[in-house]
């Protein structure tokens, strides 16, 4: 089906980097909502991660929408930062803080956006 991985960016575990893949016969499944939603908890109320971070191919619309649609603001284009099929790709930095998490869940309850 996919995966979804969580890793430690600092020493505290005070901001990590999450990622995900999902099979194309998954997309549109609403899987990814609930295994991101899943992740963000853990991350959030287990690890006690303050920051998450993930990156998306600029050219990804896919990966970049479902980003947002659950709460993650893109703060940034990082340059030429991955080589896939022997071409340097820009990505998209998103972030998600605890105090915006927090905040959405007050509002929106357990689901986000």
């Amino acid at each position: 089906m996919g995966l979804f991985q969580i890793r430690q960016m600092d020493p505290t575990f005070g901001t990590a980097e999450w990622g995900f893949a999902l099979g194309s016969a998954f997309w549109g499944s609403g899987l990814f909502v609930s295994g991101a939603e899943l992740m963000i908890d853990f991350a959030f109320e287990v690890i006690g991660v303050h920051r998450l971070e993930a990156r998306a191919a600029v050219a990804n619309g896919r990966g970049n929408g479902a980003l947002r649609k659950i709460g993650a603001v893109q703060e940034g284009i990082l340059r030429k930062s991955f080589v896939r099929n022997g071409r340097q790709l820009d990505q998209s930095l998103w972030a998600i803080l605890s105090e915006d998490r927090y905040r959405s869940k007050a509002v929106w309850g357990s689901k986000v956006n």
